[in-house]
């Protein structure tokens, strides 16, 4: 049977795995604070026991591993959420940006500058021979003109913006998928030499959660506890290296492409996926509105006015009151500019005739957009409406999807996170363990003397 050195060698076994575990656990309250780090557990197992005439006779503990505690579950959906909320915060950023752009709440937006400009043909009506009148007008479309310019131009100076903000963002991309190809070489190596590296893995789980905030990723690891990373099929981290990416417009798209192969890869959701949403989707459609208002605008304004007439011997005809097609060139004809006189109030060119002012006051209730079935205000007004509730949508979408990271970080940080009275716990059980095994060794100890002492004797 065993003797008193095996007993020995249990109780030495002993002093090894509970300090081990004491050092895991120490190890834990470090890092209770530590961002992205997942509680860590000593694995014991019983050693092999060894056969005698008697049976199996016990030879201690052994220290089988130290298991890093992570739900991977969770941390699909945890990315899956965070390219969610990227994507609605995203949005949200830029509507909000488009509806101040639109100036309506401050009374100074399209839908006033209309109603001015209408009511100032409507003014002239009644006294269509006044220059004050036709001053007054001519002030009134210069308004008008610039806000559908300043409007514009706001479009276009959001769409630069978010060229460069995906530019921005996809350098942190690229930093990203650099650190975690790095440590999942690391990590590779270690576990190949019979390692776990735990504190790699968290770094790179942590690394892949923030890239997952900027685009929607799939995560997929071999039998080699090798990482891959992917976003819409296109691989872009893996222990062979990263892929790079880049933005670039062409055509009026924004494409993000691999800098390895020159192809296009589909960014669908997250920071980045928004914002090229936005930029390729939904601004053209809010622009195409703009446009297409400002073009029937100068469209039918034009037609009844080059029919009319103004003042003068013989009175001016033939003249556009705009010039321009779209929102961006919407402007007042320079000969307007530099003689109100050539505005035309009178269909006939006879004088204190207002035919053609009325015409062009009455423009404002015609329905020319939409197919003939809304009036310039009211197509106005469903872009104005339809930016505002994209806004409420994508604020509501940022509530939600917070929600429900807050949730899933929640169950998480039950899961893998650090708890500081089950960590003093443990504290106390491998201490009491330790000083147990100790005392164990002080008694084999005692024993030895013992026979010695007998022997000597």
């Amino acid at each position: 049977m065993g003797g008193l050195s095996e007993i020995l060698d249990v109780a030495r076994q002993a002093l090894m795995s509970q300090q081990v575990g004491l050092d895991v656990t120490g190890h834990n309250i470090s890092n209770a604070n530590t961002l992205g780090y997942s509680r860590q557990s000593v694995d014991l197992t019983a050693a092999t026991p060894l056969k005698y005439s008697f049976g199996f006779l016990g030879t201690g503990v052994e220290v089988s591993g130290i298991s890093r505690i992570r739900d991977q579950m969770l941390d699909r959906q945890i990315q899956s959420t965070n390219a969610s909320l990227g994507e609605a915060g995203a949005r949200n950023t830029t509507l909000s940006q488009i509806e101040s752009a639109l100036n309506e709440s401050s009374g100074a937006g399209l839908d006033s500058m209309l109603g001015k400009f209408f009511s100032s043909f409507q003014d002239l009506s009644l006294h269509p021979e006044d220059a004050g009148s036709r001053q007054v007008l001519l002030q009134q479309a210069e308004e008008l003109t610039q806000t559908f310019q300043t409007t514009s131009a706001a479009l276009t100076t959001t769409s630069a913006n978010l060229v460069d903000d995906v530019n921005q963002k996809l350098d942190q991309v690229n930093e990203l998928t650099k650190s975690i190809s790095d440590l999942d070489g690391q990590i590779t190596n270690g576990l190949a030499q019979g390692t776990e590296p735990s504190d790699l893995e968290d770094q790179r789980d942590q690394k892949i959660e923030e890239l997952s905030k900027l685009m929607n990723v799939t995560v997929s690891r071999d039998s080699r506890g090798s990482t891959m990373v992917s976003v819409g099929g296109t691989v872009i981290a893996s222990g062979g290296g990263a892929v790079a990416l880049s933005a670039s417009v062409s055509g009026g798209t924004l494409h993000i492409t691999s800098q390895a192969s020159g192809a296009d890869v589909t960014v669908a959701s997250g920071d980045i996926g928004g914002e090229v949403k936005m930029y390729n989707s939904t601004i053209p459609g809010y622009r195409t509105q703009l446009d297409q208002l400002a073009s029937a605008l100068i469209t039918r304004v034009n037609t009844l006015h080059t029919a009319g007439y103004g003042l003068g011997t013989p009175p001016p005809t033939g003249n556009n009151f705009f010039t321009g097609t779209d929102a961006a060139t919407i402007a007042v004809d320079p000969g307007i500019i530099a003689d109100v006189n050539k505005i035309a109030a009178s269909g006939d060119g006879s004088a204190g005739d207002n035919s053609v002012a009325l015409a062009i006051a009455g423009v404002q209730s015609e329905n020319i957009m939409n197919g003939g079935t809304a009036s310039l205000a009211e197509a106005y007004s469903s872009l104005v409406s339809s930016v505002g509730a994209d806004v409420s949508a994508a604020n509501t979408d940022v509530q939600s999807q917070q929600a429900i990271y807050t949730q899933l970080d929640t169950q998480r940080s039950s899961v893998s996170g650090v708890s500081l009275d089950e960590e003093m716990t443990n504290t106390i059980k491998f201490q009491q363990a330790y000083d147990a095994a100790a005392k164990l060794v002080t008694t084999v100890n005692d024993m030895f003397i013992t026979l010695i002492g007998m022997k000597e004797s």
